[in-house]
This record gives structure tokens, sequence and C-alpha cells, in this order.
């Protein structure tokens, strides 16, 4: 990652909770695992974690969908969909609140835990 200061872009003064509707989670858990199935590099940044992908054409089109619904039923997490010189990058910020999140969403990515790590979070 390019040296650069990132300003949190998380909201904090919204509640650390999930309004998914149960119908909405077989879709999000689909677009999740496509998503860890592309990941090239993820890296821990001071509120959150950095997503690197490939240029895709259809893993963007799922990017930009996943921030949107999810940004609708987690409103405290931060997106932000940067391009890269060889790819594009998520950027996943949280609330200092949201510490035990971030850390089960980058064991979930790392592949180091089930998409069942992140119950509750989708």
């Amino acid at each position: 990652m390019p040296d650069r200061r990132l300003i949190p872009i998380y909201d904090d003064t919204v509640p650390i909770a999930c309004t998914i509707a149960n119908a909405e989670i077989p879709d999000r858990v689909a677009l999740v695992e496509r998503m860890r199935a592309g990941l090239r590099m993820i890296e821990r940044t001071p509120a959150g974690l950095l997503l690197h992908f490939p240029d895709d054409t259809a893993l963007r089109s799922d990017l930009a969908t996943f921030v949107i619904d999810e940004k609708r039923c987690c409103q405290f997490w931060g997106f932000e969909i940067l391009d890269e010189r060889d790819g594009v990058a998520l950027r996943w910020d949280g609330p200092p609140a949201a510490a035990d999140l971030i850390h089960r969403l980058e064991a979930y990515f790392n592949g180091d835990e089930s998409i069942s790590v992140l119950e509750g979070l989708l």
C-alpha cells in the first residue's frame, strides 16, 4: 500500500448492529465468499482492513453491490473502493468498538476461519 495517511471513514455515531433481513443472508454470504475467493492480499489499517483484488469487471460489480448492501444494514461500517495500478481494493473501516468484528473479518479473509465466524455480522 502506498504510504498515505488514512482518515477513518466509519460512523461511530450509530449503533454497532446489523439489520440484514434473513432472506438476504444467503446472497450476501455467496457474495462474501466470491470476494474471499478473488482476494489477492489483505492488510490491516489503523481502522480496519484493506482487501486487494485483481482488476476484474465482475469482481468490481460485486464490490460495488457489497458496499451498498452492507452499508444499508450495518451503518457503522465505512467502505471505499480504490483503483490500484494492477487491480482494485476495498477499504473496510470500523469504529474502535468494532475491533472484534474486524478481527473476525481478517481471520475469515485470511482463510483461518469459515464463514460461520461472520454470523450476525452480514
